[in-house]
């Protein structure tokens, strides 16, 4: 991820470069004999999402709309950001992310919660190896869901051809006690907490003033590295109009 500090306020996104890079690596990686590519698999969790949505509440929707989905040409680029205020121990944040869908439809009150929803899929899970693969995916569906406010996530467990073969509804903030009571424990959310907070309240020590930082893991490695990467300004992290605008407060 990249960093940068205005005002006192520490403003972190994604590095768009790395994660262009990964992808790039991951397609250039060739398939085990029988598997599919990622191109492939990227396309039925995108399939999946045009299956499963529909781009207005169902009373208002036709019946041709709702019986047509599975003709519909498969678009990634439809989706809402949740945008969330919360905090972690001593760090107050505001969130902003991609989510797939709304449960219901979205309230007109502004200040009411709204029953967002995220869409996942993953294989079949037919023995241990499996099921501790899909733990360690439960990690990554809980810290997404959780910390943007989406309440459910629908799984779609699909066969080794893509085939879709069951769903199943979890609430979020029954995850960790479902890993830690009835799964294998691998991870504990509390431990992950209450880690992100202790960071978070470092990286307000060190990332200070201008320039522009660097917060990355390395593969495989135990530990987080922080480093400035640009002396002075705010990289692309910040638009110019913005930083103008906040200057004049």
């Amino acid at each position: 991820m990249n960093a940068t500090c205005f005002q006192g306020t520490i403003f972190i996104e994604e590095n768009h470069a790395y994660k262009l890079g990964s992808w790039e690596e991951q397609r250039a990686q060739r398939p085990f004999p029988g598997a599919a590519s990622q191109d492939l698999m990227s396309y039925w969790g995108y399939k999946f999402e045009t299956l499963s949505l529909l781009s207005k509440p169902w009373d208002p929707s036709s019946r041709r709309e709702i019986e047509s989905r599975e003709d519909e040409i498969v678009n990634n680029h439809a989706q809402y950001c949740s945008i969330v205020r919360t905090g972690l121990g001593k760090v107050k944040m505001v969130l902003g992310g991609e989510v797939d869908a709304v449960w219901d439809v979205k309230p007109e009150d502004k200040n009411a919660s709204i029953n967002w929803v995220e869409l996942k899929t993953t294989a079949e899970i037919h023995n241990d190896r499996d099921y501790m693969k899909f733990e360690r995916k439960l990690l990554k569906f809980w810290i997404q869901s959780f910390l943007l406010g989406v309440p459910k996530i629908v799984v779609g467990y699909r066969t080794k051809d893509g085939i879709l073969s069951r769903l199943e509804e979890l609430e979020t903030q029954s995850i960790p006690d479902r890993v830690k009571i009835h799964g294998r424990g691998s991870w504990d959310g509390n431990i992950c907490i209450n880690f992100a907070a202790v960071f978070l309240e470092w990286l307000k020590t060190v990332i200070t003033g201008d320039g522009v930082w660097r917060i990355r893991k390395p593969e495989k490695a135990p530990f987080i590295e922080v480093f400035k990467l640009e002396e002075s300004g705010f990289g692309d992290i910040l638009h110019e109009d913005f930083v103008k605008a906040r200057s004049h407060i």
